[in-house]
């Protein structure tokens, strides 16, 4: 049974300033804007911010995967990262995978995680028309809220019934993504200073592709610590492994939900805000 404690995980928003970058390149005069882009997302841990409590014994952490437990146990309860390679993003096309994050769940005894740094660089490049300049790399740590919940309570942390639904095997663990992000701007230039396609304004938005970024209930975002009412994130079921894989869209013109968002395609919490990309000046190398 895990022991009833709250993990609060603690990825503190790194406020870094984008350069956009102009190009000469040959602009596309069917509809003046870059068609296909080049995306690159890769998340790690940054293994130096990690806190475990009551100590550190059995634990373990590197950038893309951490653990923690007693080594007894047949499985151990941990958080791993897979990053696909850069994919090709259509601008006002469909959503293309690129990070997935795992959660084992497994019964804990011992040390458990209480915080730790999640980073992610996000890169784009033209692709089509070629030519361009890549905006340079930027990193961003985003805030995860999560309670390692007592498996034996009834009722359960996220307010439902024990040995029923996502509960079935115990009670579920609380992750919680602390904010959304849906149509961040930014500004690229086809054609040089004083052309007709400087500054083109884009919008990138991600999203959650398979168990769905929802909303939770009041008593859930109580449980993780969350300040947002709703608070948006996952329940993860006991003795499982659950995959969140995210997407990434590239528009000209914000993408619009009706409220609340399918839940299939509900948004990432990804701050990129902390990317600077909200600041619309014009910017030219």
């Amino acid at each position: 049974m895990t022991a009833p404690r709250m993990i609060k995980t603690g990825l503190a928003s790194l406020v870094t300033c984008l350069s956009l970058g102009a190009t000469t390149a040959k602009a596309d005069l069917i509809d003046g804007i870059v068609d296909i882009w080049t995306v690159g997302v890769s998340a790690e841990f940054v293994c130096s911010t990690a806190q475990f409590s009551p100590g550190t014994a059995n634990t373990a952490c590197a950038p893309s995967a951490m653990s923690w437990g007693e080594p007894a146990l047949a499985d151990r309860s941990g958080l791993s990262i897979t990053n696909l390679p850069p994919a090709l993003v259509t601008t006002n096309g469909g959503l293309q995978a690129n990070t997935a994050v795992t959660h084992n769940n497994q019964p804990v005894t011992g040390n458990s995680l209480d915080s730790v740094t999640l980073r992610s660089t996000l890169t784009l490049t033209p692709f089509d028309p070629l030519g361009g300049l890549g905006l340079p790399p930027a990193s961003v740590d985003f805030l995860i809220d999560f309670e390692e919940t007592d498996n034996g309570a009834n009722p359960c942390a996220n307010g439902e019934a024990n040995d029923q639904g996502v509960n079935i095997n115990g009670c579920a663990d609380i992750f919680v993504l602390d904010q959304t992000a849906l149509n961040f701007p930014f500004l690229y230039d086809l054609d040089g200073a004083g052309g007709p396609l400087e500054a083109r304004e884009y919008f990138i938005s991600f999203f959650e592709l398979t168990n769905g970024l929802n909303p939770l209930a009041a008593a859930a975002c109580a449980a993780a610590g969350a300040t947002t009412d709703p608070c948006f994130g996952f329940l993860t079921p006991e003795s499982q492994s659950t995959t969140f894989q995210f997407a990434s869209l590239i528009t000209t013109e914000p993408v619009v939900f009706e409220t609340p968002a399918p839940a299939s395609i509900a948004l990432f919490g990804l701050a990129l805000t902390a990317l600077g990309w909200s600041n619309r000046r014009k910017r030219k190398i």
